[in-house]
């Protein structure tokens, strides 16, 4: 799915949970991965209306803050520790190193001499359970609008942390909010520099559903996230025009010659998928390694990427919606050698053209006991001889034995 953060309300930590949490998802499990690991707290939900409507706000109450780390390296190990999926752990190691860095920039000190305080420890604990209602979420794109720039008043209320907000909009773009009462924190920034592929000015696509947070209750804070279903733009083929597709990738350099070929042909024999690229190269340490590619219709995605993981045992996809222009066509026969192949007849700057289908080719050329090339050849010199009105007439004069005896022959 894709969402979109509507930031104009500004955004925060704890807003963004709440957020999460008022589009359905639950956080037990993050509770319970943390206190397993010694830090016991629960992230109570509070349904409410402001001004923005009905929504949610969170508060995270703690049974022991005498546990709580505030030494970077020591956060970073909890959560790779943490009982939940390894995609959520990374995104949450991803969110603390961005905080650190931003925070070593803004106060000129290394990354190392970088402790939290208290209150600042404490925010962090949000970290894991946001990236996991990402996830729960299915996010596959994340999109945010530009920021708002906070108000004066809005920055006293988070002054603690206002040096290290300004690093993280450093990119990012903003507009003024002229008179508007709104709150930017770090961390919510920090959380919009990893988990957001683009800050576009409005979704696009059906919207779905909408989850409304609010930050705590001394601030003005507001955040909307949109859950986006993309539109699908079909498009005919026999007029072309521009149509969106899902582009998957991965590196890979584990798998033998044979599981590889074996992967390659699963995937392609696949009816949802349009096309496999394999680009062959050389990885880190010099490994040989590969590019697999594979496209296929936004719609199919769920189950192509199940595909990929499946026969190559990959451990992640890179995956885009990319948009490509679609040259008119349309299915069309042409008669060979007493055959009747299926080809595309295909228009371009005004001229059509015919191109015979790679599996009728084949086919037929089994059939005939002759090579593929032997059939692409005699369309070739077809083409030389520049009869396009008469072909029938021509191909009626290519049999199967002139084909094996040498008619129509190109070449030496």
């Amino acid at each position: 799915m894709d969402v979109y953060l509507d930031c104009a309300g500004g955004v925060s930590g704890h807003a963004l949970l709440a957020a999460l949490a008022d589009l359905g998802v639950a956080f037990q499990e993050v509770e319970e991965a943390l206190r397993t690991a010694g830090l016991p707290c629960r992230y109570v939900f509070m349904p409410i209306v402001e001004g923005m409507g009905t929504g949610h706000r969170v508060n995270v109450i703690w049974e022991s803050r005498e546990l709580l780390p505030r030494r970077p390296p020591e956060i970073a190990a909890l959560f790779s520790a943490l009982s939940i999926s390894q995609a959520t752990r990374t995104c949450a190691v991803a969110v603390l190193d961005t905080l650190v860095g931003a925070t070593a920039r803004a106060y000129g000190i290394a990354s190392e001499d970088v402790c939290f305080s208290s209150e600042e420890a404490m925010l962090t604990m949000i970290v894991p359970a946001v990236c996991y209602g990402m996830e729960q979420l299915g996010v596959t794109h994340c999109f945010s609008s530009p920021l708002p720039w906070p108000k004066t008043t809005a920055e006293a209320s988070c002054a603690q942390t206002s040096p290290v907000t300004a690093r993280l909009l450093l990119g990012k773009p903003v507009f003024s909010t002229t008179g508007a009462d709104v709150c930017v924190t770090h961390l919510g920034v920090a959380f919009l520099d990893v988990l957001v592929d683009e800050f576009v000015p409005a979704p696009s696509g059906v919207l779905q559903a909408l989850g409304t947070g609010y930050g705590v209750a001394t601030s003005s804070c507001c955040l909307r996230v949109w859950h986006i279903r993309p539109t699908m733009v079909t498009i005919d083929h026999t007029r072309g025009g521009r149509e969106p597709v899902m582009q998957m990738e991965t590196h890979v350099d584990h798998l033998n010659g044979e599981d590889l070929g074996l992967a390659l042909t699963e995937l392609m024999a696949m009816p949802e998928v349009l096309d496999v690229l394999w680009l062959p190269g050389v990885g880190k340490k010099n490994r040989p390694a590969g590019l697999l590619r594979v496209l296929c219709f936004p719609e199919y995605q769920d189950s192509v990427a199940r595909a990929m993981l499946r026969h190559t045992h990959t451990l992640g996809l890179r995956m885009q919606i990319l948009e490509r222009l679609v040259l008119p066509r349309t299915a069309a026969h042409i008669s060979l050698a007493g055959e009747d192949l299926a080809a595309k007849r295909y228009t371009v700057e005004g001229h059509e053209y015919m191109r015979p289908e790679a599996d009728s080719l084949a086919e037929t050329a089994r059939r005939l006991g002759v090579g593929v090339p032997a059939l692409r050849n005699t369309l070739y010199n077809r083409e030389l001889a520049g009869d396009t009105q008469n072909h029938d007439k021509k191909t009626a004069a290519t049999t199967p034995h002139e084909l094996k005896n040498g008619g129509h022959q190109c070449g030496g």
